[in-house]
Parts: C-alpha cells; sequence; structure tokens
C-alpha cells in the first residue's frame, strides 16, 4: 500500500521522485540565500554498453573505456562533503559511464548516505539484473534509482544500446527494484529515463502509462546537445562502426531525433493521460511528463574534476555558449565561489523555473 502524500499542493508527489522532491518554498528559499540543494556527479567513464547516443562522450570516440585521470575516491568524498556545506539535499550520480562498476561506487553511497544526503542515481541496471544483495544495500542507503529505458522492444532497445541482451537484463533488474519496494512509497524511489527519437516514439505514451499505473516516475525527454548528441543531433556514428553496414544504417535511423510537430503531438497525449488520473504539471518543465529539473541548483563534476553549471558541459557569456568548465578541483578551482560569484549560475538561479534551457525544442 502506498504512504499517504503530503498535504501541501505546491507539487504533487506522484510526478517526481525522493531526492528529487523539493517544494516551491524550499527552491525559492535556496534561490534567495543561494544554497544549492541538488549537486551532480560522475563516477567512472567505464560502461558495460556503448549507447550511440551518450551525451558524456565524444562524439568520434568508438567505445567507452575508463579514463586514465579519473577522480579519486578521496577527491570525490571531497566533493561530496563540500556539495553538503553548500546545503545540498541530494547528489546526482548521472556517469560518465556506468557507475556501479566503478570499484569504489559503495564508497561513494555511503559517503552520501553519511552525509545525510539522498542519492539519485542513474544506471543502466545491468549490476541489479542477479545481484539482491547490491539491491538491499541501496535500499537501506537511501538510493533512489533511475533506470535505462529507451523501448520495450528487445530489438530496438539492444540496438540503441550497443549490447545484445541488454533488455532482458534491464527487464529483471526492473523486477527486483519492484519486488524490493523502490516504487512502494510516494514519492517514489524508481525513475525510467528515456531518450526520445524516431524509433521509439511511437511507444512513449504506453510507456508513460504504465510508469503511471505503477508509481514508477517518467523522465522521458530529448538528447542533451553534448557528446555524441551533440547540437540535439544524433552525432554517434563512430561508435556504429563495430555494426555491419546495413545494422549501422538502421541504427542511426532509428536515432534521429523527432521533428516540433511529432514533439507536439506527444506532449499532447501525454497531458491527457495525465489529466485523466489527476497528476498535475510542473508550470516549467524539463520532461515530457511535467517534471521539473532541479539539478540547475547546483554544479557538477565530471569524473575529471572539471565543474560544470550541468550535464549539457556549457554555459553562456552574453549571447554566447561556452564549452569549457569553470573550473577543475585539482588546479584550485572552488566549488564555493564559482556557485557563489559566477554570473551565469547567478542568472541560472535568478531564472529558475524548472525547465532546461538547454534541450532542442525547449521542453
Amino acid at each position: 500500500m502506498l504512504l499517504e502524500l503530503h498535504t501541501e499542493t505546491t507539487m504533487d508527489e506522484r510526478n517526481t521522485i525522493k531526492g528529487w522532491d523539493f517544494y516551491e518554498e524550499e527552491t525559492t528559499r535556496a534561490v534567495k540565500d543561494k544554497k544549492m540543494i541538488n549537486p551532480s556527479l560522475d563516477l567512472t567513464n567505464a560502461c558495460n554498453l556503448n549507447c550511440p547516443y551518450c551525451y558524456k562522450e565524444e562524439k568520434d570516440s568508438k567505445r567507452k573505456n575508463r579514463r586514465a585521470n579519473e577522480l579519486s575516491i578521496e577527491e570525490t568524498c571531497r566533493v561530496i562533503k563540500d556539495f553538503k556545506k553548500l546545503g545540498a539535499k541530494t547528489v546526482n550520480i548521472v556517469g560518465a559511464g556506468e557507475p556501479t562498476i566503478d570499484p569504489y561506487f559503495r564508497d561513494v553511497i555511503n559517503c552520501i548516505y553519511e552525509n545525510d544526503m539522498t542519492s539519485v542515481l542513474f544506471t543502466n541496471g545491468i549490476a541489479f539484473e542477479s545481484n539482491d544483495e547490491l539491491i538491499d544495500f541501496c535500499y537501506m542507503r537511501d538510493v533512489s534509482v533511475v533506470l535505462k529505458c529507451n523501448s520495450r522492444s528487445p530489438l530496438v532497445q539492444d540496438l540503441v544500446c550497443g549490447r545484445k541482451g541488454y533488455s532482458e537484463k534491464r527487464d529483471k533488474a526492473l523486477l527486483h527494484l519492484m519486488d524490493a519496494g523502490f516504487n512502494d512509497i510516494v514519492p517514489t524511489r524508481l525513475g525510467l529515463n528515456t531518450m526520445v527519437f524516431k524509433g521509439n516514439i511511437e511507444e512513449i505514451p504506453a510507456m508513460h502509462k504504465w510508469c503511471r499505473d505503477n508509481n514508477v516516475y517518467p523522465m522521458a525527454g530529448e538528447y542533451i546537445p553534448s557528446g555524441r548528441t551533440a547540437g540535439g543531433d544524433f552525432m554517434g556514428y563512430e561508435s556504429l562502426k563495430d555494426f555491419g553496414c546495413e545494422e549501422g544504417q538502421e541504427i542511426s535511423s532509428l536515432l534521429m531525433p523527432i521533428s516540433s510537430r511529432e514533439r507536439s503531438m506527444l506532449l499532447s497525449t501525454i497531458y491527457e493521460i495525465d489529466k485523466s488520473m489527476e497528476i498535475e504539471r510542473s508550470e516549467g518543465f524539463a520532461y515530457y511528463g511535467g517534471g521539473a529539473c532541479t539539478q540547475t541548483l547546483g554544479v557538477y563534476v565530471d569524473i575529471q574534476g572539471d565543474i560544470w553549471p550541468c550535464v549539457a558541459k556549457m554555459w553562456k557569456n552574453g549571447s554566447r555558449w561556452i564549452k569549457a568548465p569553470f573550473g577543475n578541483i585539482r588546479d584550485g578551482g572552488n566549488i564555493s565561489d564559482i556557485w557563489d560569484s559566477s554570473r551565469f549560475m547567478s542568472d541560472v538561479r535568478d531564472n529558475f523555473d524548472g525547465s532546461c534551457m538547454y534541450k532542442k525544442g525547449l521542453l
């Protein structure tokens, strides 16, 4: 049985995930007091998939590998403690590869938990397919899990993530997470992260409805304009070179971005699904389901220690978009100074409404 909802009406707790459940009063106070509440960090760049649409990987790379200069566990924990000092209540573990294969994954989760913050873990779920002990570990450490799910078709899903058999592993992981109770409370502790493209657009309404029916947070949206999806378009052609010509062409065709007309029609369909279930959508939203993004009320520290305003890895100076970090923690870059003093971060806070300034199409 689901727990009762809070009585405040400024946020529908059915339309968020634990760790992102900030009420309007809390975000307003964070902006006023220059508090950071929802920062993000990377773990290893290594990955057991090779998604051609990976926004964290260079567009001309053939595959994902561990980097020689990745942050140590000591450096990562110092970053987490800096986040805490600045007011953070949540830490998003967003990549750069698959976080659960980082040798210090559990140490990072423990560090976040011991500093009284919530971990929101973005994962492909392979590690959860047959490891109940790892699921129990994450459950007891108050981790919310966001699972990759681009298609319920095994053929489409396996093609667009670069690994045959992934779909079956993901589905088993999803069932295990649900059996463990990650979606038994409100706000839920389970989400599905879906990139929307030509090859899966017709599935999105049914996937959205399934999420609503099962208390899973739907995080569907378009490409982040970075890496293999630079500019909001599919650019990961180098990663397809291990496929045959015909299969590579099929994958690139599947991954073409949707049109503005397709987006409008899809949003209208999803809106009607939510309306029928009396689910409130944020006025400013970053995901098709009407969910807000609060990650801009924080910074992002990547696996090499570079400090960015967002995982999109760019910021604006006047009318120009700058694709360079604010600084690096190893070279004297100070997270607190950047958060307090950057004009761009100040503008982001002052104009915060939960929408995404980066995504193509301006959701």
